[in-house]
């Protein structure tokens, strides 16, 4: 650090500016180069860190970011003797520009690799993990983003280099506010996950008995001064929730109080007026505007990056004075106002986390499980028929709950009892029961409960008699890999002697029966044994299968074999060579296979079938007719779970929305139909035949098939596949289907199959003219109504709850729940909308925000709000029909743009072309290429400005920007 000025330079102090920044005036004009902005200068007047005189600030970076703040801070004069009380005063939420000049300053050093003095990394030290020194790595990041901008535009070989310091303060940024996220998500787990957990009778009789229980819970909150609201920490004005809590006196200034009332559209306007003045609004520094800076967000950083976009393109087209020195005060101005959204949303976070450890500090959690706990007590008083069949319940779970050797606690098996209970009485205050109902249902819950319970042996009797349960499996266990995903669903049992021998036996819910018999080393072995055989029975190698045993050590072994693709020597226990063989070939089939162990303390049809069988096979071994005992029990259990297959008869999934057109046939015997594939289909490699096939193939049986498809000038492209026809239930599918690679969703395939030739053949027909929806390109002829559906915001994601904005969950409820017309316009109950984003996995804490969502849509145009009507089913109609209730709907439409043939312009080379713009794109890099790291933060700034979730460009991809392509 060079702590004296140079040589033949006279010094005058004029007064001390922010901790380390000193301001001086010398003799004589001053050549030097701007530590923050990175210009050279000259002047008489400089302001250094720390009294480093290899680092100094311009008149401009201490005009704008500096010298604002000088008379909001205390000088050594003006402070407080240590003995006096300090008067209370607010943190500034977005300090800038008082501390983020130098700290921004600081962290871009570091990035450098210079050397930072003791004070300046003390300094550093003490602000680590602030959201103001992680909102200035930003700052400094987005700064050298303007330089690498202006390089570009000047032709400077600075850039790559200053690209490279851009890149390392990014990662820097990510890792910093990943580490502060973090730590606040720890400090609300401690804060939530305590001692205090509710009762398992309580959770029990709130799931089999709501109303009773909300109103008894209510009550108890009541008695105690509390109110149901306040049971969870609050999600919205957690700053000042945080003052009233900790009862601080609290006024807002005047202005505040107008910023605090303004709604997103206006605060956006003010806020990206005050990151383009040159001084800080205290008022909008204030921590009480935080949460509205967050919010925001995606709005201002937009509107910013829409004003340096447009002067980008002024400069690009050679239009306009002036433009450069525009261009890089819209550059700052998106620093700022980027800066200040950061460190806003840090703050919130960090405000969140400090309301939840004040909510627990005063002692509500056990409030609430003290409420719950005497709310239950109440309702037990006055319904002793459901007292009675909890208690039971609890004591048959108990004895049979895994957990109990372990000594853990039940309350995560509430529903599982729950569901027991109210199997055996129905709740009493559904809505709808009349006083009668209720009296007929508890007399017929005491005679139940009355009758003893049958023993060990009848209920194995019962069983073997053929008495199934009404679903085949675990509800919760379904729902862990939907249809869509996983086609065939197969349950597998063994019966295991001392001598080593075992009987298996698989079943699936249409129907399909398999079983077997071999020797094993122990138990577990047997149960791998019998899963992978399982997997290759039901065809692993063509479709997805999902495999349900009963041993967990062995849904372990196969999971981790399947994951990582290799077969270890230890495997936790032993194996016979004959188990091994069966895992090494699961290894290259290209099917997927979901394994999950069954702990479900209910009885369900497809463990029981699979139970029988399995005991049935080994005990056919000791006997003279076995085998065709076997076979009649089987035949037995087919029919059975096909009886209950058809007798839930679910709408498939894959057919909602689809177009699928009436069969045809021809002179010579052909079939000919066409449907149009959805995103399951193509990823799950099966396509669904039609209704109606009077000869359909034999089931199990391969199949070829081939599908051509034509691509740009008319080349044809032909994909062949050994498909195996599978009878599901009551519908023909064909599995192991090859679709081509570009296909997308909704497209209309062209099927024609042949009795006499077993051959399927499938093709796409071009559309005139290409088309666009949702920024995807459609060259081939689609079903405009299953686009809306498949592409939907989130079905990209492969979560069952995706991340999405606002405006995405009304957009995916409206277009997966609204009811689609012929053009594709999806329409929905404006009033039903809410809870419609809720069944499709919305969180609750968000639902108050949908109705601004709404708004910004409408203003958008990209939803309209219209004046339709409900039928007595509730499904709408626009325009209103008669007789019908009148209802505001909401309506989305899809926008389908014609793009200009490619093929008409290949063929004709004169054609006349005119100079046109072309929008930003991702497009795929050769093998082993990556993106630059501006393409990535471009591509960033491109989700942020078209408001959807910011995801990272995928590797292997890079970002084209919008240009303008040009004729030659």
């Amino acid at each position: 650090m060079t702590s004296r000025p140079p040589s033949g330079y006279q010094i005058r102090k004029v007064h001390p500016a922010l901790g380390n920044l000193q301001r001086y005036t010398l003799n004589k004009p001053l050549t030097f180069r701007c530590a923050t902005c990175r210009r050279t200068n000259m002047s008489t007047s400089v302001v250094t860190v720390s009294g480093d005189w290899s680092r100094l600030l311009c008149n401009g970076c201490y005009r704008q970011q500096v010298a604002p703040q000088l008379r909001t801070i205390p000088t050594p004069s003006s402070a407080k003797p240590a003995g006096q009380a300090q008067p209370e005063t607010h943190r500034s939420a977005s300090p800038l520009p008082r501390d983020m000049v130098w700290l921004a300053a600081l962290h871009r050093s570091i990035a450098e690799g210079k050397q930072l003095s003791p004070s300046e990394r003390e300094l550093h030290r003490r602000r680590a993990g602030e959201p103001s020194s992680i909102a200035a790595i930003r700052y400094a990041e987005l700064l050298v983003d303007v330089e690498v901008r202006m390089a570009q535009v000047n032709g400077s070989a600075t850039a790559e280099e200053l690209a490279v310091t851009r890149e390392e303060l990014a990662l820097r940024r990510e890792e910093a506010v990943h580490a502060f996220r973090a730590a606040c998500h720890a400090r609300i787990q401690q804060a939530s996950d305590g001692s205090f957990k509710e009762q398992v009778e309580a959770a029990v009789i709130r799931e089999v008995a709501p109303h009773a229980f909300d109103k008894a819970f209510a009550k108890a909150l009541r008695r105690r001064g509390m109110r149901v609201d306040a049971l969870q920490p609050p999600t919205a004005d957690v700053w000042m929730w945080l003052q009233m809590a900790e009862k601080r006196a609290v006024e807002l200034p005047a202005e505040v109080k107008r910023l605090r009332k303004l709604d997103r559209a206006d605060f956006t306007r003010e806020a990206v007026a005050e990151v383009n003045r040159w001084e800080c609004d205290q008022a909008m520094a204030h921590p009480a505007v935080a949460e509205q800076w967050a919010e925001c967000t995606e709005e201002i950083v937009t509107e910013l990056v829409r004003a340096r976009q447009s002067l980008e393109t002024d400069l690009s087209g050679g239009r306009g004075e002036g433009v450069v020195p525009r261009l890089r005060r819209a550059g700052e101005a998106y620093a700022r106002g980027s800066t200040r959204c950061l460190e806003a949303q840090l703050v919130v976070a960090d405000l969140r986390a400090q309301a939840s450890q004040t909510h627990r500090a005063r002692n509500v959690p056990k409030a609430r499980v003290d409420a719950a706990a005497e709310a239950q007590m109440a309702v037990r008083e006055s319904d002793p028929a459901l007292a009675r069949q909890v208690d039971r319940a609890l004591e048959e779970h108990r004895n049979s709950c895994p957990k109990r050797s372990r000594g853990e606690r039940h309350a995560d098996c509430a529903s599982l009892i729950a569901r027991v209970v109210r199997s055996r009485l129905q709740p009493l205050d559904l809505p709808g029961n009349t006083q009668s109902e209720s009296r007929e249902s508890t007399a017929r819950s005491i005679a139940a409960e009355e009758t003893p319970e049958p023993s060990t042996g009848e209920a194995r009797a019962a069983l073997q008699q053929g008495a199934l349960e009404l679903t085949f499996i675990c509800p919760e266990l379904r729902k862990q890999v939907p249809i869509e995903v996983a086609r065939v669903v197969g349950v597998v049992d063994i019966s295991y002697s001392d001598a080593g021998r075992f009987g298996f036996a698989w079943v699936t819910e249409h129907g399909e029966v398999g079983t077997g018999v071999d020797r094993a080393v122990n138990a577990h072995d047997a149960w791998l044994h019998a899963a992978c055989r399982t997997v290759l029975d039901l065809g692993g190698e063509l479709t997805s299968v999902y495999v349900i045993c009963r041993d967990q050590r062995a849904v372990s072994v196969l999971r981790f074999v399947l994951d990582k693709r290799l077969v270890p020597e230890a495997l936790g226990f032993a194996v016979s060579e004959r188990t091994r063989d069966l895992l090494r070939s699961l290894i290259p089939r290209p099917g997927k296979v979901f394994v999950s162990a069954d702990n479900c303390p209910e009885p369900h049809a497809g463990p029981a079938a699979a139970r029988r069988l399995g005991f049935a096979v080994l005990r056919s071994r000791r006997e003279s007719r076995g085998a065709q005992t076997v076979k009649l029990l089987a035949d037995q259990i087919s029919d059975e779970l096909r009886a209950l297959a058809e007798a839930a008869a679910p709408q498939p999934p894959q057919q909602i929305g689809a177009a699928q057109r009436t069969l045809g046939n021809t002179d010579a015997g052909e079939i000919r139909w066409a449907i149009a594939v959805g995103r399951a289909q193509i990823a799950g490699r099966w396509c669904a035949l039609p209704d109606g096939l009077t000869a359909p193939p034999t089931d199990r049986k391969r199949i070829r098939m081939r599908v051509d498809h034509l691509g740009e000038a008319d080349h044809a492209r032909q994909t062949e596949s050994n498909a195996e026809v599978r009878r599901l239930g009551d519908r023909w599918e064909l599995h192991g289907v090859s679709w081509p690679q570009d296909l997308l969703p909704g497209t209309l395939i062209f099927l024609r199959w042949c009795p006499e030739d077993e051959l399927f053949l499938a093709s796409t027909d071009l559309l005139p003219r290409p088309q666009r929806l949702d920024d995807l390109t459609y060259r081939h002829r689609y079903d405009i109504r299953m686009v809306v559906r498949e592409n939907a915001p989130g079905a990209d994601q492969e979560s069952g709850t995706p991340d999405l904005s606002d405006t995405g969950w009304v957009l995916r409820t409206l277009r997966k729940l609204g009811h689609l017309s012929s053009d594709g316009s999806a329409t929905l109950a404006e009033a039903a909308l809410v809870s419609n984003c809720l069944e499709l996995g919305l969180p609750a804490h968000r639902a108050s925000r949908i109705p601004s969502a709404v708004r910004d849509l409408i203003r958008d145009r990209r939803v309209v709000r219209v004046r339709g009507s409900l039928d007595r089913s509730g499904l709408p109609s626009f325009p209103p029909r008669a007789g019908q209730q009148r209802a505001g709907l909401l309506r989305f439409t899809p926008t389908v743009v014609d793009l200009a043939s490619t093929q008409k312009q290949r063929k004709d080379g004169s054609a006349s072309r005119r100079d046109h713009w072309v929008d930003g794109f991702v497009r795929r890099l050769p093998a082993g290429a990556h993106a630059s790291p501006e393409q990535i933060e471009a591509h960033r700034e491109a989700m942020r400005a078209a408001r959807v979730v910011d995801r990272p460009l995928p590797d292997g991809f890079t970002y084209v920007r919008r240009h303008r392509r040009r004729t030659r």
